[in-house]
């Protein structure tokens, strides 16, 4: 669900020599207006120069320049006359850097629940029309993709979201019946099978739910009563949404399906009357609160250049294909006593369990290359470079309230129904972290760690930048998904470019390594979400989500579900090297050992086990 993002680079455009400015005094301050803040920044250990002070103020003409260049992206859902009456609009960049690898499959998110509950509940006409209000609900879970002619976005067209309303409820619930499945597979089937096999998903067809009752041969009888064991699969293209859209999305399932109401009357829920541009979202950065001044807009895109300028990692797993990719999953569950235990320890020493577990995936990857490494020299020189992760930001709580064009059409415009029935939308942007490489010399070296994750966490989600960074991020990626030249320069290019004649320009030292060594999704508490008392006599067993991967891929799953810690590692066992410490046949190999220690760390550090 989430793709490693290091470096950040692209064209630049002519300066003009009348300007100067400090661009190392940018930090995150408030920006307005056209006010350039000026407080001196810390810069990192191996920042490319010795020295950003005094630049050449080239750099900001430039990046004013590209400022005004940018196309603002697309808010409006508008009628294509030559569709009938279809509404449409263009991807929006995060949207769009998802969308070509999603042809092979990459990114396809799913949601796997294992649950118990009244097999009354879980009648197939019952679960048929509670997926038929969603739908309505949301929208976005019945487009389809279609290309526009008229632009230069892809050499076929614009990519856009294409949505035909239903015009009875005989149409809403053909719609979801052509997305509904019955299966008796295992969770262990459905997820592995979605994972490896063909694509299942495609631009006609962006969503889908299976019903799976394993060790059965029949589907739930209309009539039959008692209690059942079933697996529940969703799967949408990670440009509809994210972990947010499905998980909430999964719980109001639930909810419907547990409503005391006849079958008849949960289909009265479908709503056909009130308008579809108020239920169809727009992307996400159209909604995001940024500087309006040229000068602050500028001072953002410096600020995003720095931080990229800071992403330094020198350590990766090996990778090496011996087979065509084939992803597995490993886990582990830790009772409600032992993630009690967990969650206290981190509490005494003032972290998160997010802020421990990145501490612990930073140590087990450093004493996987111990193992590795011996020898005290060639250790010493392993660990010269720091690790870095990245994961993701959930930026809905940055959003501005959405307005329909039919709200925005009336004399006094008022938000929409838009954010309170509508969470099937991407909002996500991503950051890194950086921790020593070399293994703690105790438990008091482990936490110091954990509140060095917890204080670069807090400086990126507290940050006033965070908003531009995402909007420049998003367009960065973006362009290279599409190929096209990048909107920005990362800051060494731009440096070098803006002093060329400059006497002020520094000795350049060797670029610092940027590789992330694992991606890291940090769900949190979804007890918060799974709200139990919405659905009475609904028993959860777990939850687990994921999207395809490409070759060599991995992704670290964690959160807290029914009270437990859950911790879950999805990897391309075809894909890594053999390493050491692993049984004779070598799968997995290096990201075995990883998991293990991952597993070793938790009880060590988190658990007290040993210690």
């Amino acid at each position: 669900m989430l793709e490693a993002e290091s470096k950040h680079s692209g064209q630049h455009t002519d300066a003009n020599p009348h300007v100067s400015a400090s661009l190392s005094s940018i930090t995150d301050q408030t920006i307005t207006g056209s006010r350039v803040p000026c407080v001196p920044l810390a810069r990192a250990k191996h920042s490319h120069y010795q020295s950003l002070t005094d630049v050449d103020g080239d750099l900001i003409i430039n990046l004013l320049q590209e400022v005004e260049a940018q196309d603002p992206t697309p808010d409006k859902w508008i009628t294509m006359t030559s569709s009938g009456s279809a509404l449409v609009r263009p991807l929006g960049p995060s949207e769009f850097a998802f969308y070509p690898a999603s042809k092979d499959g990459l990114g396809d998110m799913f949601l796997h629940l294992a649950f118990r509950a009244p097999k009354s509940h879980l009648r197939p006409t019952r679960i048929l029309h509670a997926w038929a209000v969603l739908r309505n609900r949301h929208p976005l879970l019945s487009c389809t993709v279609v290309l526009v002619p008229g632009d230069t976005a892809t050499a076929r067209g614009t990519p856009s979201f294409s949505f035909t309303p239903p015009t009875s409820t005989k149409a809403a619930l053909d719609d979801a019946r052509d997305a509904l499945y019955f299966r008796h597979e295992s969770k262990d089937d459905l997820i592995l099978n979605y994972m490896n096999g063909p694509r299942t998903l495609s631009d006609s067809h962006l969503s889908y739910l299976v019903i799976s009752t394993p060790g059965t041969t029949s589907t739930t009888d209309e009539y039959e009563q008692g209690e059942g064991e079933y697996d529940l699969l969703m799967c949408a293209p990670h440009f509809t949404g994210d972990g947010t859209s499905l998980h909430q999305c999964t719980h109001d399932l639930l909810a419907l399906l547990a409503l005391r109401v006849s079958d008849g009357d949960l289909l009265r829920l479908l709503d056909l009357d009130t308008p579809w541009d108020t239920r169809l979202p727009p992307a996400f950065e159209t909604r995001c609160a940024v500087p309006s001044g040229r000068w602050a807009r500028a001072a953002a895109k410096v600020n995003f250049l720095q931080v990229a300028d800071r992403e330094i990692g020198g350590h990766k797993f090996t990778r090496h294909q011996r087979a065509p990719a084939h992803t597995v999953f490993v886990e582990r569950v830790y009772s409600e006593a032992e993630t009690r235990v967990m969650l206290k320890r981190c509490k005494e020493h003032g972290v998160t369990v997010n802020h421990a577990i990145e501490a612990v995936c930073a140590v087990a990857w450093s004493r996987v290359v111990e193992a590795r490494n011996p020898n005290q020299n060639e250790s010493r020189d392993a660990f010269k470079d720091p690790i870095m992760l990245y994961t993701a930001i959930n930026l809905r709580p940055h959003l501005r309230p959405f307005h329909s064009a039919s709200a925005s059409a009336s004399s006094s415009p008022a938000p929409s129904s838009h954010d309170q029935t509508t969470y099937w939308f991407l909002a996500l942007t991503y950051f890194t972290l950086v921790l020593p490489a070399f293994p703690p010399a105790s438990p008091a070296a482990f936490w110091l760690r954990a509140q060095s994750a917890k204080a670069q966490t807090h400086r990126v989600v507290h940050s006033r930048f965070l908003v531009a960074r995402a909007l420049e991020m998003a367009a960065v990626r973006a362009a290279r998904a599409r190929g096209s030249p990048l909107p920005t320069q990362a800051l060494s290019q731009l440096l070098e470019t803006s002093q060329t004649t400059s006497t002020k320009t520094q000795v350049r030292r060797d670029p610092a390594p940027s590789a992330a060594l694992l991606g890291l999704s940090l769900i949190g508490n979804l007890d918060a979400t799974y709200d139990r008392a919405a659905y009475p006599g609904f028993t959860l067993h777990g939850v687990t989500t994921a999207s395809r991967q490409k070759a060599g891929g991995a992704l670290l799953l964690v959160h807290t579900f029914g009270g437990r810690l859950w911790v879950q590692l999805f990897y391309d066992e075809n894909g890594f090297g053999v390493g050491v410490g692993v049984g004779e046949d070598g799968q997995g190999g290096e990201m075995r050992r990883f998991w293990e220690e991952v597993g070793r760390g938790l009880e060590e550090f988190l658990l007290g086990v040993g210690v």
